[in-house]
């Protein structure tokens, strides 16, 4: 197969993994890959997925991209929190959660962070669609409780108000029913007792 084949056949795709490749094209020789790699033709990911260097880097790229490198993930933790406002500062890697180990992938779009969560714990995410792209995002509620239960340094008072949470966007977005449930869900007293006090701290 030449490039211009090759091109044709996956031009439209943000992620391009060998396995994708080989099932639309049996034969393919995957020593090709390399070549065109070492052309510029295209750019390596991380082992088996490869991208096209042409395409500009944006937030629905990234998010798209984080989804494809590891399956039962969904974006969340500060990549969410910054999503939905509820941060001030900007966030320059992307975050997620999914049911497998903790990882974290050095790429030539940027650094994706993938922590582990079990699997009962993975709920609490919808589709979001960006800029012709569709992603698996925390909903707003579950980020902010993914967030609290991931970072065991998060405890009372002091440490909510050093995160510099815009609470009236978080009462806007927010259901209180919701955090509640999903705070009981988790099953964590250090989760339980952030959540009540965020609660206590938004706007009536």
């Amino acid at each position: 197969m030449n490039f211009i084949s090759f091109q044709k056949a996956f031009q439209e795709r943000d992620v391009i993994p060998v396995n994708d490749i080989l099932k639309q094209f049996p034969d393919f020789d995957t020593r090709r890959l390399v070549e065109w790699q070492d052309k510029q033709y295209l750019q390596k990911l991380i082992n088996k997925y490869y991208t096209w260097p042409q395409k500009p880097i944006s937030e629905s790229r990234l998010f798209f991209t984080a989804n494809r490198l590891c399956s039962n993930s969904y974006v969340s933790l500060w990549s969410a929190l910054r999503w939905y406002g509820f941060i001030p500062e900007g966030v320059y890697q992307v975050f997620s959660v999914s049911s497998k180990q903790t990882r974290r992938f050095e790429t030539v779009l940027g650094r994706f962070n993938y922590h582990h969560l079990k699997p009962d714990l993975l709920f609490g995410y919808e589709p979001q669609r960006l800029e012709n792209r569709d992603f698996l995002m925390a909903e707003p509620e579950k980020a902010l409780l993914d967030t609290f239960y991931l970072n065991p340094s998060l405890k009372g008072e002091l440490d909510l108000e050093a995160m510099r949470l815009n609470l009236d966007l978080i009462t806007e977005r927010c259901s209180a029913e919701k955090l509640t449930t999903y705070a009981d869900a988790i099953g964590n007293k250090r989760v339980s007792r952030l959540t009540s006090i965020l609660l206590r701290q938004l706007p009536q």
